[in-house]
């Protein structure tokens, strides 16, 4: 692991019982209320995490625990495996959990939920994932700390909004930790807000290249939405089939989704950056079906709309794909230009590296084409950074993989 939390906990690893140091004292903290929770998710005492370690081979001691949760000590990467297996989540958890602190010290003191909701919305809006995050994680404080069968439901917007989040920022397997977390309260929640829930894991697993279990999630949190007659649902749910069917390479069937989920959206007030989303898909897949043209109009109205409206994010892919488009007619210059300003935006806005990843690796095609062997290595060491920090999947990603398999074999 490259990450810089995992780079911290490697360091520590014959220190399981040593004193923390104050530089690292907020990350213990914050990694041991993380383990807390995760063994208060299955309801196991300490006691019975060191049962369970140990029927897996591992040694893990329940006093050792105690200071882990406490933030008194910071596990070594062979405590933090074992516990890895002991709670089912992926090792990589653990270094998101040490890479998040650094976000810590924008949280807001606030205990105005309703507040916090609105604050944390805006900062999505803006592309400050971060941020975003804090402010959702300070409102789901507030939604447990309440009595009343209400704060189920409050609890479950701030952890949906606090996934959504964790998403945006790349930490995919956090993400889907919470959004199962809701689910486990499922029978007492709304129909709405379970439909929110499995749609957001349907829109996880396709990023991590589960494109089965994303596809049949994804349709059938279509038929609810359209049983529920929610009409703002429905273009989510029809721009992440599209999406879904785009990395399956069927750009045809991908295009009468989009279509679809645009069509309903501009009967609908607001939902600028939804709108803006699907237009830069569409003309990404209607450039790629052949539609040069159309799909660089619809490219650039969706750049400009994004741009106007503040989002970075979007106007950044929207520039990829222009890049992509170029590339398809072989005119390098115009596609490095769009690809420089893409990455301009793109490291403006948390929860890009997807979008600097697809714009390095169509770098290095280029210089590929081009027989550049110098501009190759340099565009190669990019990618294999940007590999190093991305956890979701998608075919530039495989295809990447794949060549540096082969690098090795």
């Amino acid at each position: 692991m490259s990450h810089s939390g995992m780079q911290r906990v490697g360091r520590r690893k014959t220190e399981t019982e040593s004193t923390v140091e104050p530089a690292m004292a907020a990350g213990a903290a914050r990694l041991g209320s993380y383990l807390r929770k995760l063994r208060q998710g299955y309801g196991y005492t300490l006691r019975k995490v060191e049962e369970h370690a140990v029927s897996l081979g591992e040694a893990i001691d329940n006093s050792q625990l105690s200071r882990f949760e406490k933030g008194k000590a910071v596990p070594s990467f062979e405590k933090l495996r074992a516990l890895a297996r002991v709670f089912n989540v992926p090792v990589q958890n653990f270094s998101d959990v040490l890479d998040l602190e650094e976000y810590q010290q924008l949280k807001p003191e606030s205990s105005n939920y309703a507040a916090l909701l609105k604050a944390g919305s805006e900062l999505m809006s803006k592309g400050e994932a971060g941020r975003a995050y804090v402010t959702y994680e300070r409102a789901l404080e507030i939604a447990e700390s309440i009595d009343g069968t209400g704060s189920r439901e409050m609890a479950a917007e701030a952890r949906w909004r606090t996934a959504c989040a964790l998403k945006a920022l790349g930490k995919l397997y956090m993400s889907e930790h919470e959004l199962r977390e809701i689910l486990k309260d499922r029978q007492h929640l709304a129909p709405k807000t379970q439909l929110r829930t499995l749609l957001q894991l349907g829109y996880l697993y396709r990023e991590l290249g589960d494109l089965y279990l994303a596809s049949v999630l994804v349709r059938e949190c279509l038929e609810l939405a359209r049983e529920q007659g929610d009409l703002a649902t429905q273009a989510g749910v029809l721009n992440s089939l599209g999406n879904i069917l785009h990395d399956e390479q069927r750009q045809a069937d991908a295009g009468e989704s989009y279509h679809e989920a645009l069509a309903i959206l501009e009967k609908l007030e607001g939902y600028s950056e939804m709108k803006a989303t699907v237009m830069t898909n569409l003309g990404g897949c209607l450039v790629a079906t052949g539609r040069f043209e159309q799909g660089l109009e619809m490219l650039r109205e969706a750049r400009g709309r994004a741009q106007q409206t503040g989002f970075l994010r979007v106007a950044a892919l929207a520039l990829t794909h222009m890049a992509e488009a170029w590339i398809q007619q072989r005119d390098h210059t115009q596609a490095r230009q769009f690809l420089v300003e893409s990455d301009a935006l793109a490291s403006r806005a948390d929860g890009c590296l997807h979008i600097q990843f697809l714009n390095a690796y169509h770098r290095w095609a280029i210089v590929r084409e081009e027989d550049n062997r110098t501009g190759e290595k340099i565009a190669f060491g990019r990618l294999r950074h940007l590999r190093s920090l991305i956890q979701r999947r998608f075919p530039e990603v495989d295809a990447f993989d794949r060549h540096v398999e082969r690098i090795r074999r």
